[in-house]
């Protein structure tokens, strides 16, 4: 599911918003003891964040995730060091790189638990994520914030994120495009790209 560009924030009762990070979407999928990192387009990302891996492999059950992957966060968010880390694929380089640049699993949407949730609200999906798992160092739930957009992105310019993203919360997970869920860029954001 892609959010659709707005230029403003807002505030509405019937909205999420959630912080946008500047990492790699990512979908997770477990099924037994199999884990699947996939990226937004299609890219698979395990050999590259094997801390992940094992983050993900770690929580019971069967389900389908969608995240952000990201190298810390807000202010501290590294996309250079991200790209770095996705490129790191020998055996004997990446527990170096894990080490150096631990990464973080933002998870702020489930699509599945043993059955499909796609077609449930997003607060109720929303809800049973939280039931499934606990944060650790290197997954964190995204909670949101209810009605307040424009609170929110004041907190967003603060702590230097890339933006926010609205998600109305009566709405399903569909695939493409939805105006459902909307992006709101923050101008003032200046990404930390390679050191």
């Amino acid at each position: 599911m892609l959010a659709t560009l707005r230029s403003r924030p807002f505030s509405d009762p019937d909205w999420l918003f959630e912080w946008k990070y500047d990492g790699y979407r990512c979908l997770v999928r477990k099924t037994g003891d199999h884990v699947e990192l996939i990226s937004r387009i299609g890219n698979p990302l395990n050999v590259s964040f094997t801390d992940i891996v094992q983050a993900v492999a770690a929580v019971p059950g069967d389900f389908v995730w969608d995240t952000e992957l990201a190298i810390g966060s807000g202010r501290g968010s590294e996309f250079g060091l991200l790209q770095q880390r996705a490129k790191t694929i020998s055996p004997r380089n990446v527990p170096a790189a894990v080490r150096r640049c631990p990464a973080r699993l933002y998870v702020f949407d489930m699509l599945a638990n043993r059955r499909d949730l796609r077609g449930l609200p997003l607060i109720e999906r929303k809800r049973i994520l939280r039931d499934s798992f606990d944060d650790t160092d290197a997954l964190s739930f995204v909670s949101g914030i209810i009605g307040d957009g424009v609170a929110v992105f004041g907190l967003v310019q603060t702590h230097g994120f890339e933006g926010m993203v609205a998600k109305r919360l009566a709405s399903p997970y569909v695939r493409g495009r939805s105006r459902d869920w909307l992006k709101i860029k923050w101008a003032g954001y200046s990404r930390k790209e390679k050191e």
